[in-house]
């Protein structure tokens, strides 16, 4: 005999937050798999420049290992090209076509789980949320790193990374409807020690300086933080995507335990106190009913 409560059986999920960080996103992936072989549903995802990709494309029913093969062999030249303008270095129109190829959906609301990808606004610098329309262009304009990519034009705003808005977008994930929030962050920092030098150095070290004094307001949003061993991959390492997956997986592996205490929490905070009580009273009385 199974034991009825009369609530839901489906298990709690968890809402990803997603950060930025170029070639060492690739360690989402490794959250992602370590997630997806332990059973562990996710119920909705934020992404920000880099996660705003992988967060998208998993989102979009796009099967991981197709995702993971797509990473390994992707080269920055897949997603930009260079074409110096007043406004920045190179053009990340590619990314656009990527995107066609790879994912399953092409608007938010085609999307199997509900997402969220940060922007930045330039004119009032406040972040914008993307959670309907085109994937394209939202994606494109989160991944538009100052300075090097040209902003992203949607409608009258002028749009560049949200990276620098939200480094690990919690809050939106948070907003998007996720009771459980977990944040991946990959850091921004360049990779390389001493002074900078070239011009894309000394950027990401200024916005990479300034993220770390956001670090409690993001923070304050998450119910875990997973932080992948990726400080000594290059923004540009995209020929090192396994060894970031892989520390992406070794951030996971030892932190389930803590996501299924989250998840029991959520469970047991759902069931009303009086069905709580009864579900207990039943287990005393008839422990053969309750395992049969």
């Amino acid at each position: 005999m199974t034991l009825s409560t009369g609530m839901p059986s489906v298990r709690p999920g968890i809402g990803l937050a997603l950060g930025g960080g170029f070639a060492r996103g690739f360690a989402h992936l490794g959250v992602l798999r370590v997630l997806q072989q332990h059973h562990i549903r996710i119920s909705h995802i934020a992404g920000s420049s880099v996660g705003s990709i992988l967060g998208a494309a998993y989102a979009s029913g796009a099967p991981l290992e197709r995702i993971i093969e797509t990473c390994r062999t992707l080269r920055f030249r897949d997603i930009a090209r260079w074409h110096v303008s007043r406004l920045g270095l190179a053009s990340n129109h590619r990314l656009g076509a990527l995107i066609e190829r790879v994912f399953g959906s092409r608007q938010f609301e085609d999307l199997q789980i509900p997402l969220a990808v940060v922007v930045t606004d330039l004119s009032s610098g406040e972040p914008v949320v993307f959670k309907q329309g085109n994937l394209v262009d939202a994606i494109r304009a989160s991944c538009a790193f100052p300075g090097l990519f040209e902003p992203v034009q949607i409608g009258t705003r002028c749009l560049a990374d949200g990276g620098l808005v939200a480094p690990v977008p919690t809050q939106a994930a948070r907003y998007l409807g996720a009771q459980t929030v977990i944040g991946v962050s990959v850091g921004m920092h360049d990779g390389h020690r001493g002074a900078p030098t070239n011009i894309f150095q000394v950027v990401s070290r200024a916005v990479g300086a300034a993220q770390k004094h956001q670090l409690e307001l993001w923070e304050r949003h998450a119910d875990l933080v997973l932080r992948p061993d990726v400080q000594f991959l290059a923004w540009d390492d995209f020929a090192r995507a396994d060894e970031a997956i892989e520390a992406g997986s070794a951030a996971a592996l030892p932190a389930l335990p803590r996501i299924e205490e989250l998840l029991k929490q959520k469970a047991d905070a759902e069931i009303p106190s009086e069905a709580r009580r009864v579900l207990q009273k039943r287990s005393q009385a008839w422990p053969s009913e309750v395992q049969a």
